[in-house]
């Protein structure tokens, strides 16, 4: 469109805008409207029908460097919050604000339409509903929410009345504010213009008969009746004011129906729920929303499943994705966060006198003590010129402190066994130790002594000899690769050594812990020793309290949240050291160039037979010496003079190479094929690490005389050709392998098997090869028995123009175990998909950064049955892995390892984690707090005989039935009952597991989800405690029999330490009254906590429930 330019300043074009105006000749200007597909992503940001430059501020738009944020909006990444407790009150009061807003109301209405007959109709209040949404400045981001607001007491769990009619006792014993009967989901992003806008909205309704009642709704109502009217009163205008205190002012603007009569009334909504996010301080004028036709409600908690129509959706419309928060939390590293301390002056002498041997070094020198709690200077050149250079680590495991846990006896756990790994080492688990308990008088129980770990045999003996338990392993040119040395010290400098604690008895995990290593520095020293005192830790999801209904009884929530708390299971005592060896001289660094042998004899005759082909190029496989360790086993004696002392410690070979079946006899020419085939051939041994790829280059010369256009072919996606100059560059800067690049070298065509590389007569090039596997190639063969390894022999061929190879390199691999950084064990239900997120520890490597800041993170799976992915976000926020696991039967346990890789070609995992999955049988219980509850449970019998014992995870809450030791016939079916006596609310996860108490293997077990529901109370008392003195305080509840004929009583309370009955168990007659006895424990802090005194009957039912308020003051 060409529209005039006339001549004038702005102000008198925009006020005075008429013919009087000269139009310049010569002078106009073209504008076109078109269409712009990129902003359509971004137009929820923005109103209809408004004009915006690329310049303008729009909160929810990412800034553009070149100016222009609408040439390509990016969209900021939304984050969910949920709104929880909100509660509105309103100035002087709701009840005096609803009763002025009534009768101004009422006056309009008698006003302007009066009643038949003069009679006047009263106007009352319908329902209250509170309208929120975010708000950028320009529009809302999404249809606000509407939420209906109900009548609370404040201070109260409960509801008041619904109506507006309420006693004046009643309005002075407390008061009433308006509360949310459900959460609010909002998505919102850190932006300071960002503002979450509430309204609140009232429906009125009022009689026009006898019988009939209209009000004003949200809704459209049809009636027949033809004196039947609609009076509707909505808000029109909103002023909020936000402040940095999240006090939020609002002042309503009521227009009536005819007559607009303006009723200004003040009210302070004040929100219990802290914000995430930055709110605007300014003051921010919005047009209400006034079509409250296509307002709906939610009550996202009042509603059942299946309940809400069909017909709500639009026919065939796209979903709209909804905020969603995960049940469970994401899984953080352990490494860093078990706290190490120094253990006690007491535990300290009762460790010392228990006997344990000293860690001396070679010289019977005793080792030199570390400090724990003292930082350790590590300085690499220091350990590279030690004469010293073989190292072998020690750990002494020597005791086991309990510590009193809700659940559990105080005797709990008596035998233990450990399981971690070391290095690259195999997986150690340990032998079964008994906990000693000392015959000293403890004088403080918050500071008991640690009991003392004692090797045992299967009867439960304590073997003779000294005490603890040690495992060490050596660390010497015949274990390292040539290089490897400095990996192994970067190891010892920054890394932990997860511990898993298991009961030995119920093989239930009691709780993990890590150990530091870089306490093992010897830093020129000739052995050097330290002492942990470390917290055993488990994890322990809990959901909120739900407070028993006649609704909600029987019923469990799909989504609920819940709160992952870390339990504190005991104190281990760990002694680790590192002792210095001699050792012969370091074996040079291997190469990475494959140079193929110059074969100068031919076959003489012979059988055509492997062995003999193999003679022709045998010398560039070398077969190298097996790798060792030394670790603890049971009923062996140790010959070392460095283990003196400490019996179990043996050498035992870790690796067997699996047996090679003969082949079949070939035909001639298939041998005479063969033969010249492994003439070409050039073998090439190569120990490869999960994840980590290893490089290598292959020499490749064209034999002719004439130029040779070679394809490279592999059998194996494995090993593969570098064809990416930027990578190869890489790999050789990280190699340092000094041979010359060239770049795009490789020619790559559609439809080629393999890249292709031009070469000139008698020419020799450098090939770049790397070989890459995320598969676990190695296997356990049994307890007892040696690891398993998988070799593979992957080959690369080089073939002519005329399809004929010209050589051939086979790369025979021989996988090494890798180091594991962390250790995870996941609990799931069997049979179902578990989808678990483990927080990614923070990175702040410069050297793997990108020029944007982020370090490009990605993950691997060593089962390719397993999703594994993660998820690249800004950067400062965490970053989760997330995982996707088919499940198996119970009770299967499932190991894999998730590689983390941080740098660009994934040429070495920066960490590695062991994932193991225990699926168990999920038994979903509900019951409430005090009352015992029955659950039967299905024990089916193997193909043997078994010795079965059942054990739980809370035997203080959880007994089975039967309690012992029972025969398992074979195919037999044993039913077991359950039974569950909680004293806590929420939703919580016990394990229960059947074990062969003759073999220690686990038959079965099970997973119990369990929904408690709090009590109905029959009455509360408080009571006033004094602190400290010693001597508490005892007080009496009066209690009658309910029943005409005599019963039997039991005494119950949630918090046994605190409050203690006179008398357990009490029988009275019927209709007579008994006094309760209560003694209260002493406090040396003051406080209140609420004590719940349950009265069972014979069968644990509960019949009464007493809450008692102990203030300690």
């Amino acid at each position: 469109k060409r529209l005039p330019v006339r001549r004038s300043c702005c102000q008198v074009t925009h006020c005075f805008y008429s013919s009087l105006l000269k139009t310049i000749d010569g002078a106009h200007l073209d504008c076109v409207v078109k269409s712009h597909p990129a902003m359509v992503p971004m137009m929820h940001l923005l109103p209809e029908n408004v004009l915006v430059s690329g310049d303008e501020n729009i909160p929810g738009l990412a800034a553009s460097p070149t100016g222009d944020a609408l040439l390509r909006p990016q969209l900021l990444k939304m984050l969910p919050f949920t709104l929880n407790r909100l509660t509105i009150s309103l100035q002087p009061s709701l009840e005096t604000f609803e009763s002025q807003l009534l009768q101004l109301i009422n006056a309009d209405c008698h006003n302007t339409q009066p009643g038949p007959e003069g009679a006047l109709s009263t106007v009352a209040i319908q329902e209250r509903r509170l309208h929120v949404g975010v708000h950028n400045g320009w529009c809302f981001l999404d249809k606000p929410q509407v939420v209906v607001l109900e009548l609370l007491a404040s201070g109260a769990r409960g509801r008041a009345d619904s109506t507006s009619k309420r006693s004046t006792s009643d309005s002075k014993t407390s008061t009433i504010v308006l509360g949310l009967r459900s959460s609010l989901e909002l998505k919102m992003t850190n932006h300071q213009a960002l503002a979450i806008v509430f309204q609140l909205e009232y429906v009125f309704s009022a009689p026009i008969g006898r019988e009939t009642m209209v009000r004003g709704t949200h809704k459209k109502h049809t009636n027949t009746h033809t004196h039947t009217h609609t009076h509707t009163h909505t808000h029109t205008l909103v002023v909020l004011h936000f402040f940095s205190h999240h006090l939020l002012s609002l002042v309503y603007l009521m227009v009536g129906h005819k007559q607009q009569n303006v009723i200004k009334k003040k009210m302070t909504a004040i929100s219990k729920q802290n914000f995430c996010c930055c709110l605007s301080s300014a003051i921010i004028l919005f047009q209400a929303f006034s079509a409250v036709s296509n307002i709906a409600h939610l009550e996202m908690d009042l509603q059942r499943d299946g309940d809400v129509s069909p017909s709500a959706q639009n026919e065939g419309a796209q979903l709209e994705e909804l905020p969603f928060t995960p049940v469970h939390a994401p899984v953080i590293t352990l490494g860093m966060n078990v706290s190490s301390s120094v253990s006690s002056r007491n535990s300290l002498a009762h460790l010392y006198s228990a006997g344990f041997p000293q860690i001396v070094d070679c010289g019977g020198q005793v080792a030199d003590v570390l400090d724990p709690t003292e930082p350790v200077h590590f300085d690499p050149q220091r350990e590279e010129t030690d004469l010293l250079q073989g190292n072998l680590p020690v750990f002494q495991f020597l005791a086991f402190t309990r510590i009193p846990i809700a659940g559990a006896g105080p005797d709990w756990p008596r035998d233990v066994y450990f399981t971690f790994q070391f290095y690259r080492f195999p997986p150690v688990t340990s032998q079964q130790l008994k906990l000693l308990t000392s015959n000293r008088v403890q004088h403080k129980t918050s500071d008991p002594l640690p009991c003392v770990l004692a090797p045992a045999g299967k009867d439960g003996t304590v073997n003779p000899g000294s005490p603890g338990l040690q495992v060490q392993f050596r660390v010497d040119d015949a274990f390292l690769r040539p290089g490897e040395k400095r990996w192994f010290l970067r190891y010892l400098a920054l890394h932990t050594m997860h511990i898993d604690i298991w009961d030995s008895e119920s093989l239930l995990l009691i709780g993990s812990t890590a150990i530091e290593l870089k306490y093992m520095l010897r830093q020129g020293k000739t052995a050097v020793q330290a002492l942990h005192e470390v917290e055993v830790l488990t994890t322990d999801y809990v959901g909120e309290d739900a407070l028993l209904t006649s609704a909600g009884l029987g019923q469990r929530s799909a989504s609920g949240p819940m709160t992952v708390h870390t339990i504190v299971r005991g104190r281990l005592h760990v002694r680790t050291g590192n002792i210095g060896e001699r050792v012969a001289d370091a074996t040079p660094s291997p190469s990475h160039i494959i140079t193929p042998r110059k074969v100068t004899s031919g076959f003489r005759g012979g059988s055509l037979s492997p062995r003999n082909i193999l003679h022709l190029n045998g010398k560039h496989f070398i077969p190298q010496p097996t790798e060792s360790c030394l670790f603890m086993v049971p009923h062996t004696k140790s010959t070392s003079p460095c283990t003196s002392g400490f019996p179990f410690t043996v050498f035992l070979s870790t690796w067997e190479r699996l047996p090679i079946e003969p082949r079949e006899e070939r035909s001639k020419v298939e041998g005479i094929a063969n033969m010249l085939s492994q003439a070409i051939t050039t073998q090439h041994l190569l120990f490869a690490s999960l994840g980590s790829a290893e490089y290598m280059e292959f020499v490749l010369k064209n034999p002719f005389n004439v130029p040779q256009t070679v394809t490279i072919l592999s059998d194996d996606p494995e090993l593969s050709v570098i064809a990416n100059t930027e990578e190869w560059q890489y790999f050789k800067a990280l190699t340092q392998t000094p041979t010359p690049l060239e770049e795009n070298m490789f020619q790559w065509e559609e439809g080629a098997p393999g890249p292709r590389v031009y070469l000139r007569p008698k020419e020799s090039i450098h090939i770049p090869l790397k070989y890459q596997s995320f598969l676990y190639l190695i296997s356990s063969g049994g307890s007892g028995m040696p690891l398993i390894v998988l070799t593979v022999s992957p080959q690369v061929a080089f073939k002519a123009e005329d399809g004929k190879p010209m050589a051939i390199c086979q790369v025979n691999v021989e996988p090494t175990p890798h180091v594991v950084d962390q250790t995870f064990r996941l609990y799931h239900p069997e049979l179902c998909f578990l989808k678990k997120a483990l927080r990614l520890p923070p990175w702040h490597d410069p050297a793997v950064e990108a020029p944007d800041g982020r370090t490009h993170i990605s993950v691997r799976c060593s089962d390719p049955n397993i999703i594994c992915q993660t998820r690249m976000l800004v950067p400062g926020e965490p970053q989760d892995v997330y995982l996707k696991v088919p499940g198996s039967p119970s009770p299967t346990v499932k190991k894999f390892f998730v590689m983390v890789f941080t740098d660009k070609w994934m040429a070495a995992p920066s960490q590695i984690w062991q994932v193991y999955v225990h699926f168990l049988e999920r038994v979903d219980v509900g019951c409430v707090t005090g009352q015992r509850t029955c659950q039967s449970l299905v024990l089916r019998g193997k193909q043997t005989v078994r010795k079965v014992k059942c054990f739980s995870s809370h035997p203080k809450e959880i007994q089975v039935d039967p309690e012992g030791v029972f025969v398992l016939p074979p195919s037999a079916v044993q039913e077991l009952q359950v039974k569950v006596q909680p004293w806590r609310a929420g939703s919580r996860f016990l394990y229960v597991n059947a074990v062969d108490v003759e073999n220690q293997r686990l038959i079965t077990a099970w997973l119990l989800c369990l929904n408690v529901h709090q009590p109905v109370l029959s009455k509360a008392f408080e009571v006033s405690v004094p602190v400290g003195g010693g001597r508490g305080s005892s007080r009496k509840i009066t209690y009658t029999n309910p029943y005409t004929s005599g019963r039997t009583f039991l005494l119950r309370s949630d918090h046994p330490d605190l409050l203690q009955f006179r008398q357990d168990k009490f029988q009275i007659s019927g209709g007579e009254s008994y006094t309760i006895g209560l003694r209260f424990a002493p406090s040396q802090s003051p406080g209140s906590v609420e004590i719940m005194v349950y009265v069972n009957n014979l069968e644990e039912k509960t019949e009464e429930t007493f809450c008692v308020k102990v203030n300690y003051s």
